[in-house]
């Protein structure tokens, strides 16, 4: 019933930076890539207290690089969940808790390398994800499912062979020494933890150092400021863990004293697992509301409204208008272009953020897009990707300035000689590296606009240009399935289509008959055109999405029908059954 989205998620993977492949697909992540954001060992503190490394932000404290919130159970659920694990024979227990263990252990990630190398290595997929912690949402799901079964070991009878006696022993132990282990951190927190982040004053120091360059990192009054900030920072942090963890000793205070009237017989069964809940509910609803924000809280039709539209965005905005969908693209050098996602909301840009980027593509990002040596646009990758304008903070290379946004100080740079987003080319080499194609691609020498790079010969010989000859490629239709060009050559040419080669996906036709799609310039898509009049049209059409749809039309038919089947059975059955 899931096989879409699940098979062209899937078939996607295998091309992107989590694949699992050679060749046009990805290797998966690096080990770092892979464990960033691996959950610290005494970091498994805020499954019982929340706030016991800070919660988020600039308070947080971990071994990660940041965070949004910790993964946090409670202290009553770790209790019933403890009991269960101590005191029921059963095998779902057995198999919830090698479970839990198992992922605690994958959450730890870099923090426990001697086990997750080897699954790195060895399992399936584990390669292709990074960020570790989120295994502990598998965990909080088996503690609650075992602190379940502890309530019900607890309070129901008829389930277990033991006395009253006994359990009220095993409740009164457990509930101690919980309390106990949260009371001997409370007040040896200083000896247990440091309230610091590694490197926190360097780190302080380059953020300074960014705003206020004409500051020494050795100025007396900075290096005071900065020690009294984390000092501040330390006293904070300490704060929220004294309170959290004075917190869930109180819930643990109230779910004991609930039991302890349950065994007394002043609680009914029912009443006492129902206040129990309610403690969690309470108990988790408090923790979960501090990062349920405003923001969060924002109507979809008002989503947009945070997003800042700059003078600049304005600017080709009206050139977008007037020139039609794909005509052009923008990158912007605000931030880092490769992450920064804010202008993919206004136009077609090169930069953006995706979890998983398509291997070739993050390769194009990464070795051709900038200039090694200067960090700046290489002026090829701007051609051969249609990029019209640029937004930066200040001019380079040849590019005149057409806008300047005093707001912000940014400047529009326009490139006044770019390619369209499909042209002919007269030449064709083949280079089989992505090494050398990637060099070449960043030679000046080389133009884009005259020849192609393909990494296999083809049986082709594509025409040169001269400027007697025809050779034009007319957008008729673009959206993000479907692709139409009206085409005119008076001679056998290769056309190179400005966009990203995906052979699992695309596909073209030629006056409507199959038509070969190649990889040029290790990264973009051309089609060989015989001479004469031609309609080329490029649909995105990948196999895995059909097959998908229908699994799950007849899975789902077949799943609810087979329940409609067994409730008229049901009802036959009954109405059978009430004859005399």
């Amino acid at each position: 019933m899931v096989a879409q989205p699940y098979l062209a998620n899937y078939e996607y993977k295998n091309y992107t930076i989590r694949g699992v492949g050679g060749g046009l697909v990805g290797g998966g992540v690096d080990w770092e890539y892979a464990m960033a954001w691996s959950q610290g060992i005494t970091e498994l503190l805020t499954l019982l207290v929340s706030n016991a490394f800070g919660g988020a932000g600039a308070t947080y404290w971990g071994p990660k690089p940041g965070t949004s919130g910790p993964h946090y159970v409670g202290a009553v659920v770790v209790l019933l969940a403890s009991i269960a694990l101590w005191k029921v024979r059963r095998k779902a227990v057995y198999a919830l808790g090698v479970g839990a263990l198992l992922m605690i252990l994958f959450s730890l990630g870099e923090h426990f390398a001697l086990f997750n190398r080897l699954m790195y290595a060895y399992l399936p997929l584990f390669s292709a994800f990074r960020a570790p912690e989120t295994w502990l949402s598998i965990v909080a799901l088996c503690l609650a499912v075992l602190g379940g079964i502890g309530l019900h070991y607890l309070i129901g009878p008829e389930n277990s062979h033991e006395p009253d006696k006994k359990k009220a022993r095993v409740l009164y132990v457990a509930g101690g020494l919980l309390i106990a282990f949260l009371v001997v951190l409370l007040l040896g927190k200083d000896a247990f933890f440091s309230f610091q982040i590694e490197n926190e004053y360097e780190q302080l120091v380059q953020q300074v150092a960014s705003q206020r360059p004409e500051i020494s990192p050795s100025d007396p009054q900075l290096v005071s400021a900065i020690r009294q900030e984390i000092t501040r920072r330390q006293d904070q942090r300490e704060d929220m863990f004294q309170s959290d963890a004075l917190r869930s000793i109180l819930f643990l205070v109230l779910a004991l004293a609930v039991l302890v009237l349950y065994r007394r017989n002043r609680v009914p069964a029912w009443a006492a697992q129902l206040l129990v809940a309610l403690l969690v509910v309470v108990d988790l609803w408090g923790v979960g509301r501090r990062y349920l924000n405003d923001e969060v809280l924002v109507p979809p039709g008002q989503k947009e409204a945070p997003i800042p539209a700059y003078g600049f965005d304005r600017y080709v905005l009206d050139r977008q208008a007037e020139a039609g969908p794909g005509r052009f693209r923008v990158l912007s050098l605000e931030g880092s272009p490769v992450t920064t996602a804010r202008p993919s909301y206004f136009f077609e840009s090169l930069g953006g953020y995706h979890g998983a980027k398509l291997a070739l593509y993050q390769n194009f990002l990464t070795n051709v897009l900038f200039d090694p040596a200067t960090g700046i646009p290489e002026p090829n990758a701007l051609d051969m990707m249609n990029t019209r304008y640029v937004f930066s903070p200040q001019p380079f290379g040849d590019m005149p300035v057409v806008y300047r946004d005093d707001q912000t100080g940014f400047v529009v740079l326009e490139n006044t000689d770019v390619p369209p987003r499909a042209f002919f080319v007269g030449n064709v080499e083949v280079i089989s590296s992505a090494e050398e194609t990637w060099h070449r691609l960043r030679d000046p020498a080389f133009d884009p606009r005259n020849t192609a790079l393909l990494a296999e010969p083809i049986d082709f010989r594509t025409a040169p240009l001269d400027s007697a000859g025809t050779a034009a490629a007319d957008l008729v239709r673009y959206t993000p399935e479907e692709i139409v060009w009206n085409l005119r050559t008076d001679a056998p040419r290769l056309l190179v289509v400005s966009e990203v080669y995906y052979p699992a996906g695309w596909n073209a036709t030629l006056d409507g008959e199959p038509a070969p799609v190649l990889r040029a310039d290790y990264l973009l898509r051309a089609v060989p055109v015989p001479a004469g009049e031609h309609t080329l049209t490029m649909r995105f059409e990948p196999a895995s999405h059909r097959l998908g749809v229908w699994i799950a039309a007849l899975s789902t038919l077949l799943t609810y029908g087979l329940i409609v089947l067994l409730l008229g059975m049901a009802w036959k059955r009954r109405k059978e059954s009430a004859l005399p």
